[in-house]
């Protein structure tokens, strides 16, 4: 017995989970892990509904950056400022650039999700930093599906007619 082909299109990671996305020839397919659980559903093309492309910040993750980012940078000005100790401002300070930088990066270029909802289950999609595999991505999937819902959609040929035999004569 050999194996499908899988490709894998992308991954999404969160606290406590992490899912890897895969095509195979007829569905998009998404591998979840949860701790020592592994979990896999698929969205099958044809019963594909809606694929969207949008950008979020990912308010969690800007919300933490910001909070450290502030931390450590209103220690450094604190030691500059009121205690007049430079060398503790200058580490404090270069503690606050770790947190700063994928802050700003964030901001500025966001994170693209595709998202694919099937009729029983969806897929979900992170491109944090590759912007054009994501709309890359998006056209695969959206012309794949179209493919293959216009190929369900063809009409079958009409059967041919076939003449009934004539009906017995009524028995008196």
């Amino acid at each position: 017995m050999t194996a499908a082909w899988r490709k894998k299109i992308g991954r999404n990671a969160g606290l406590m989970t992490r899912e890897l996305i895969f095509e195979t020839p007829d569905a998009i397919e998404v591998e979840s892990r949860e701790g020592y659980e592994v979990t896999r559903k698929r969205v099958l093309y044809e019963e594909v509904l809606l694929v969207t492309f949008h950008r979020d910040l990912g308010t969690p993750y800007v919300v933490f950056m910001a909070v450290m980012t502030s931390l450590f940078g209103g220690l450094a000005l604190i030691f500059l400022l009121s205690i007049h100790e430079p060398g503790f401002a200058i580490a404090f300070g270069i503690v606050t650039f770790p947190f700063l930088i994928p802050l700003a990066i964030r901001l500025a270029l966001k994170v693209d999700f595709v998202t694919v909802f099937g009729r029983r289950s969806k897929a979900v999609i992170r491109f944090p930093v590759r912007k054009r595999r994501a709309r890359e991505v998006y056209g695969a999937i959206c012309s794949r599906t179209l493919e293959v819902q216009r190929a369900m959609a063809e009409p079958e040929p009409e059967p041919i007619p076939v003449e009934e035999p004539p009906a017995p004569p009524a028995a008196e």
